[in-house]
């Protein structure tokens, strides 16, 4: 499995760049009709942001989720795609308060681009960062932080995932959908996907949850928030999986894996304020 096929297989989840990107690399455009998600409406999602760009109209790039009044949670995989030479693109905004990425709600600009600093892209692993707002983000009705759970998420546990990725239609969803599903046993992903595509798993690091042979997550959805569907708690940040739909589990970086990351991280930005 050569790199770029395993960049094709992470970035599918992520969001179309404009003509004037040259982002041909991160997209596999040859089989559109694997791109069958079938998701549901989302309920009440006030921790979701939609973070875009473009100077003339919204385009989606990532999910991603608030995790407090300044730090947005994503992939590492969409910070890096929103980097350039060390700056942030100029037109990168996050929206919340709305369950339409190209419509509604308050935009936040960033200051910040945080990317773990285990993160491998060759093999998709330690696939989460974080962007730091400008000013804080005012919450309100529709606008609260995401719980994040630390505990070890065993097999069986229920799910929810929510983006704006592509459809069955192959287009990305103008409306925020929920796709369910259930996790995998570690060892039962390691085995299914070795089959299949030449990336490892690693369940310490990364969960793996399976919904239907013809649903799942696909362009658009990367750095959303995989939740505990009993408990609302986020879990994990969509990754990476097989391209799209196809009766393969998706895969999603831990939470609990980066627990001594996530709190030191937004610690030392609290005391250098």
């Amino acid at each position: 499995m050569s790199l770029k096929l395993g960049f094709l297989f992470i970035t599918l989840l992520v969001g179309n760049f404009g003509q004037e990107d040259d982002m041909s690399l991160f997209f596999d455009r040859t089989d559109t009709s694997s791109r069958i998600v079938f998701g549901e409406l989302a309920g009440n999602t006030p921790y979701m942001v939609a973070l875009t760009y473009g100077a003339n109209m919204r385009n989606l790039l990532c999910g991603a989720s608030l995790v407090t009044t300044r730090y947005v949670l994503t992939a590492a995989h969409c910070v890096e795609l929103a980097v350039n030479q060390g700056m942030i693109l100029s037109t990168l905004r996050g929206y919340v308060g709305t369950n339409r990425y190209a419509s509604g709600g308050t935009s936040y600009s960033f200051s910040e681009n945080i990317i773990h600093p285990n993160y491998t892209r060759s093999i998709i692993k330690n696939d989460i960062g974080f962007f730091v707002t400008s000013s804080d983000v005012e919450l309100t009705d529709t606008v609260s932080l995401v719980s994040l759970t630390y505990r070890f998420i065993d097999a069986g546990v229920r799910t929810k995932v929510t983006g704006w990725g592509a459809t069955a239609r192959g287009t990305l969803s103008d409306v925020l959908l929920q796709l369910n599903g259930v996790v995998v046993d570690g060892q039962e992903c390691v085995a299914r996907l070795a089959r299949r595509i030449g990336i490892p798993v690693n369940p310490e690091l990364e969960i793996c949850s399976y919904s239907s042979d013809r649903s799942g997550t696909c362009n658009g959805d990367s750095g959303g928030p995989l939740m505990d569907a009993e408990t609302n708690e986020q879990i994990g940040t969509v990754s990476w999986g097989i391209p799209c739909a196809r009766n393969a589990p998706n895969m999603f970086a831990r939470v609990s894996a980066y627990r001594d990351w996530i709190e030191k991280t937004i610690q030392n930005r609290t005391e250098s304020v």
